[in-house]
């Protein structure tokens, strides 16, 4: 009887905490100490480097000399762009797939791209990739310490720009690199107890290797930021917009305390900033609406970033096609940017440049003047931009928390109202407007300086949802989970198009119809420079017409696809741009 009492809860237990939860939070949690050592580690460097130089540029006569470091980073960061250089796709909001560098700018853009890159979505398909294969065909570890040391060298030399977003692509290639099958310590057949530990070890499930990349951006967030419940949710908020993938939280969440408990024991004081409020938010009319009016603002300017954003960045790629050179005009404008911004406020350089940590401490102890905050909000912003869009290895994360406390530094001093109780609502504003991590954003406030500040944090966050809405900083960033789309056991094949099917659109066509097959897909064709361009767009519009030189890229059943390319409609142009087509899968425009 009492083995039969024992037996039904143990059984309960192994049937709802299963082998296969079992592995994933033994897994999960060593990543989390993996990617704490790495993450804290670089964090300790970059501090420490910036630390020096800054120290080092401000005990000599000429403050201009700043712009040697920063020109020494911005090389130093271009060789690592260039070794061994590799190309991450993404799918935009209108389908089209673009390549980006997979070291240069902002990481997190960069770990979001890498994220997708084993599910079976439309793009995987359109590149012919799919499964866990599509990640391990993509650098891990050398990737992770190759952001390691751009990151070093653009922002311990002086580049604008935030940490947390460079280690969020460290600790998303680290978790994927734990699990990548390496040939080169294949184990023989009879290796025993080590053979069965690879194999219980390993990821052939593209959703296990998710939980493990949200599990090592989890970590790496909350190694720097301190909260690891809104590591946990950042992790998997900041993937899909509008609906988080909240099974995946507890896994996420088991990494991210991991972290921040050898931050604690190594440290004492895990948080990001060690600032110590007093003032409590009052409950008045008055309060809330400069609060209101604050959420106002940091939405025109998250709008204005984001358009800057995408021009500065355009700018810089096409005006200055080289690479060496494009890096360094970034540095040099970041210090001119600084230099201004010291020169009219007295202040030192770390006003500016590096990560902000300093300036938004003493914007939450009120120790900044109205016109130093504006000035250091447009420097912040026009440095961070020509760090980050020129391929400085940095993000845009604190940044954004930097644009909204300088907001509030500056209406502190107007209303008479204390800086903490507005500076900490403005960076839950910023986070939503900028980042789109709504529940991230108000739960990172709560960790860091108290429960207090859920209410305001609440009412700007609403207001910037609101009035930012489909503006979007990263342009990997997925809507919504709907957006993953699984086609099993098709087929894809790419058709030049026929001189027949020239001038035609899709629905004059009528692949659909006649061969009941879908076009899901177009390579487009295009001049530009007198330079053949190709674009692949998803889901290309209906009553556009096709030209000669696109390629068309059709799913379905492996029969219907045969009779597709035998037609006599089809074979001449497909052999005729054979070659043309390979090269049309493989160049793209940036």
């Amino acid at each position: 009887m009492t083995t039969s009492r024992l037996s039904r809860p143990i059984g309960a237990f192994t049937r709802n905490f299963n082998a296969h939860e079992r592995r994933l939070v033994v897994q999960v949690a060593v990543i989390g100490l993996v990617v704490w050592a790495v993450t804290f580690a670089l964090k300790t460097a970059v501090h420490w480097v910036f630390d020096t130089v800054i120290v080092g540029v401000e005990g000599l006569p000429i403050l201009a000399l700043i712009l040697v470091p920063l020109t020494l980073g911005a090389l130093g960061t271009t060789v690592v762009v260039l070794f061994r250089s590799r190309t991450i796709h993404y799918r935009d909001r209108e389908g089209i797939i673009h390549p980006i560098n997979d070291v240069e700018g902002d990481g997190l853009e960069r770990a979001i791209a890498l994220y997708f890159a084993s599910e079976p979505a439309m793009e995987q398909v359109l590149l012919g990739r799919a499964g866990v294969d599509a990640r391990w065909d993509l650098p891990t570890f050398s990737l992770a310490a190759r952001k390691f040391l751009a990151t070093l060298f653009t922002l311990g030399s002086g580049g604008s720009g935030g940490l947390e977003a460079s280690v969020t692509l460290v600790g998303e290639s680290l978790a994927a690199g734990v699990f990548k099958p390496r040939p080169q310590f294949h184990l023989p057949a009879n290796a025993g107890y080590l053979d069965r530990l690879r194999r219980w070890w390993r990821l052939n499930d593209p959703d296990d290797l998710q939980t493990a990349q949200l599990a090592g951006i989890a970590a790496a967030v909350a190694t720097l930021l301190g909260t690891p419940f809104a590591a946990a949710f950042f992790a998997i908020e900041v993937m899909y917009r509008r609906r988080p993938i909240i099974e995946k939280l507890l896994f996420a969440l088991i990494a991210a305390l991991i972290a921040y408990f050898m931050t604690n024991l190594v440290t004492g004081h895990p948080l990001l900033f060690r600032v110590t409020i007093t003032t409590r938010p009052v409950f008045t009319v008055r309060y809330y609406a400069v609060l209101i009016l604050m959420a106002v603002i940091i939405s025109v300017i998250s709008i204005l970033f984001i358009r800057l954003r995408a021009w500065s960045e355009h700018w810089f790629y096409l005006k200055i096609p080289n690479v060496w050179v494009r890096h360094v005009s970034g540095a040099l404008l970041t210090g001119v940017a600084a230099l201004i911004a010291v020169q009219l406020t007295g202040q030192n350089l770390a006003l500016v440049l590096g990560t902000g940590d300093s300036a938004i401490e003493a914007a939450l102890l009120g120790k900044l003047t109205v016109g130093v905050a504006l000035v250091a909000l447009v420097g912040k912003l026009v440095a961070t931009l020509a760090t980050i869009t020129s391929g400085g290895s940095a993000g845009l994360l604190i940044p954004s928390i930097y644009f909204g406390t300088m907001v509030a530094a500056a209406l502190a001093p107007i209303t008479g109202i204390p800086a903490a109780i507005l500076v900490v609502p403005a960076m839950t504003a910023s986070l939503g407007a900028l980042v789109n991590v709504p529940l991230a954003a108000v739960l990172f406030t709560v960790e860091g300086f108290g429960s207090q500040f859920m209410i305001p944090g609440l009412v700007v966050l609403l207001v910037s949802m609101l009035l930012v809405h489909d503006n979007n900083i990263y342009r990997t960033q997925r809507e919504t989970y709907d957006s993953r789309q699984v086609l099993p056991g098709y087929s894809v094949r790419r058709i030049p198009v026929p001189p027949e099917w020239a001038g035609k659109t899709l629905v004059d066509l009528r692949v659909r119809n006649r061969f009941d097959l879908n076009v899901i897909g177009i390579i487009e064709s295009y001049l530009e420079d007198g330079q053949m361009r190709y674009q692949v767009r998803f889901n290309p519009p209906l009553g556009k017409p096709v030209e000669l030189g696109d390629t068309l890229i059709v799913l379905g059943e492996d029969a219907k696809l045969d009779a597709l390319m035998s037609s006599p409609e089809v074979t001449p142009a497909q052999d005729g741009a054979a070659s043309g087509d390979d090269d049309a899968r493989h160049t793209y425009l940036r």
